[in-house]
């Protein structure tokens, strides 16, 4: 043990601060604390279709030297841990955005001939439609949307000096808006804007699906080992080999409940 129990909380409790800030799919999908570590397995919970998912590792390795593990402030550790857990954070959400775009129905887009309105118009009518088939799989509260760089662009062109943002949202039944610079593992050229919907049965607010109950919604994480510190052991000159890890697995319930637009 290289750490004390009162520095090893506090490290805890930051990185658990900082995941909850940085994870996409930490704020956007509900999770289930499966309260057993070594769980290796849980159930899909996809009705008629009973199955296991996996529980999966993520984590990143980093060391520690003994100057920050003892210092009397525990700041110098405190900065290692929170430029790690953001790059756990990313790790999480590349993975789980890629799996939900694989299970997503997908509508692409052709380019549109200027004016970019054009294409604006386009993409506001397949997520309506979008909106349309989510709401009649019986998902009505309002949605969560993530999108691209080049989606949140598009989204946000000026129109007679107003953005046309808001009314795209609210027009698709979304109050979450997420961006995301990489949401799809392939098949989004350069350029592209994706647009990826998750249907919803309550009402959250923005960022807080952590708090929401996990059983009524399509998709969720099943956490064994919630974001957290393990102190490994010695490692090379000293050091102190660490690991910032969660493991989970992620949930996809019912497919219908997840529409993607890719515009060209």
């Amino acid at each position: 043990m290289y750490l004390s129990a009162e520095r090893l909380a506090l490290a805890n409790q930051t990185i658990k601060e900082t995941f909850d800030q940085c994870s996409i799919a930490w704020q956007a999908i509900p999770n289930w604390d499966t309260r057993d570590p070594g769980q290796a397995r849980v159930p899909n919970d996809i009705v008629n279709k009973p199955g296991f998912v996996d529980v999966k590792l993520d984590k990143v390795d980093f060391q520690l030297t003994l100057a920050q593990a003892e210092a009397p402030t525990p700041d110098t550790l405190l900065a290692e841990v929170i430029a790690n857990t953001a790059k756990l954070a990313k790790s999480v959400d590349e993975n789980v955005l890629a799996e939900l775009y694989k299970n997503a129905s997908v509508t692409k887009i052709p380019a549109s001939p200027p004016p970019p309105s054009a294409q604006l118009n386009d993409i506001l009518t397949e997520l309506i439609k979008a909106r349309a088939g989510i709401e009649d799989a019986g998902y009505r509260a309002p949605s969560c949307l993530i999108t691209n760089t080049d989606g949140l662009a598009t989204m946000s062109s000026l129109n007679s000096g107003d953005s046309a943002l808001r009314p795209v949202l609210k027009a698709a039944n979304v109050n979450s808006l997420h961006r995301a610079t990489k949401i799809a593992a392939s098949g989004v050229a350069a350029g592209d804007g994706l647009f990826l919907m998750l249907g919803r049965r309550q009402l959250m607010a923005h960022g807080s699906a952590a708090q929401a109950s996990p059983g009524e919604e399509p998709v969720d994480l099943a956490v064994s080992v919630l974001p957290s510190l393990e102190v490994v052991g010695e490692a090379a000159k000293g050091e102190i080999e660490v690991s910032v890890r969660i493991r989970f697995a992620l949930r996809i319930k019912d497919a219908s409940a997840i529409v993607a637009v890719l515009a060209s």
